[in-house]
């Protein structure tokens, strides 16, 4: 079996646009643009000018496509719903995760008895 071998950036943590654009499917070009669109998706640069992403890059990240993509959101529908998030105006409660995840393995469950039966 072959092992997948880790960029350096990501061994420390840090991830390239590229790598992200993979791991959440968002293309490079729409990730530079959300960074002028949302002021709290900031990737640090390193000295050589690249970006580098962080966890909490990805979770918002995450949130923007799912927000956008998912739930049908304008820019500035998200931009409003995740300031209200990260400000503690609104929860972005486990609960809510929780639910959604109950939701999917009940989906599961239910595909795979049709299966079965």
């Amino acid at each position: 079996m072959e092992k997948k071998i880790k960029s350096e950036a990501e061994k420390n943590n840090f991830l390239t646009i590229g790598e992200v654009a993979e791991k959440t499917g968002v293309k490079a070009y729409i990730l530079r643009y959300w960074e002028k669109e949302f002021p709290f998706l900031q990737p640090v640069k390193n000295r050589a000018g690249h970006r580098t992403y962080t966890k909490r890059d990805m979770f918002i990240i995450r949130q923007i496509k799912k927000l956008m993509y998912e739930k049908g959101y304008s820019i500035a529908g998200a931009k409003n719903v995740l300031w209200d998030v990260l400000l503690g105006r609104r929860k972005n409660s486990r609960m809510e995760f929780i639910e959604e995840i109950r939701k999917d393995l009940n989906e599961m469950l239910n595909a795979i008895d049709q299966n079965l039966s």
